[in-house]
């Protein structure tokens, strides 16, 4: 198998992530196929090994998935952080006020909020 190939299947095999368990692996090419514009057989043989050549535009074709699916991941980290930090205004805000729950509770909970905020964001 060429490095082009190893890469090829390498590719396929993260686009068909997340795993969960019982998925069959004739899901995870179908999701990888999808991802990366494949048909299924075609991605089939480049999952297994079995295609005599991968073309440079299934090629860039997988990793522009790939580039694709870290872009909208950060997006989503971002916006988590975001959702994060809005909370952790609230509670700060709340314990300020002094209603509901101790303010000591509340204060802790919205620094341990920051702090989750903090760690997605990064």
């Amino acid at each position: 198998m060429t490095t082009f190939a190893m890469e090829a299947s390498a590719g396929l095999r993260e686009l068909a992530e997340p795993v969960a368990a019982g998925d069959r692996v004739k899901r995870q090419i179908e999701r990888a196929a999808r991802a990366a514009g494949l048909s299924y057989w075609r991605a089939f043989d480049i999952w297994y090994g079995k295609a005599r050549r991968v073309d440079a535009r299934e090629l860039e074709a997988i990793r522009a998935a790939k580039a694709q699916r870290t872009e909208d991941r950060a997006h989503e980290l971002s916006a988590i952080a975001a959702d994060f930090d809005a909370l952790a205004e609230r509670l700060a805000r709340m314990a300020a006020r002094g209603g509901g729950p101790s303010n000591l509770e509340v204060g802790a909970l919205a620094g341990r909020v920051r702090r989750l905020a903090d760690g997605v964001g990064r």
